[in-house]
């Protein structure tokens, strides 16, 4: 078996992903699915929680909210383009 190694940045990867048929892309994120350490991305979740939490733990809850409303906001007024998708 032959190996090829392409260098690609991740932007011109995403793009020849996007011309892929839906069938293929549909398999494809079947496949990476199952590579997904969901427990890892549990506990990153759970820390950022925490984390969250205690930075607003001196805080009232109105106060909290507010702030998160507004966030919310900001985000979604922001053209999708803009969005980090990360």
């Amino acid at each position: 078996m032959n190996t090829v190694r392409i260098d690609l940045s991740l932007e011109q990867l995403k793009e020849a992903l996007r011309r892929l048929p839906s069938k293929e892309k549909l398999d494809l994120w079947r496949q990476l699915d199952a590579d997904i350490d969901r427990q890892a991305i549990a506990r990153r979740f759970d820390a950022a929680l925490k984390a969250t939490r205690k930075a607003y733990a001196h805080l009232a809850e109105e106060e909290v909210m507010k702030d998160a409303l507004k966030a919310t906001h900001e985000t979604r007024s922001k053209p999708a383009h803009a969005k980090n998708r990360s």
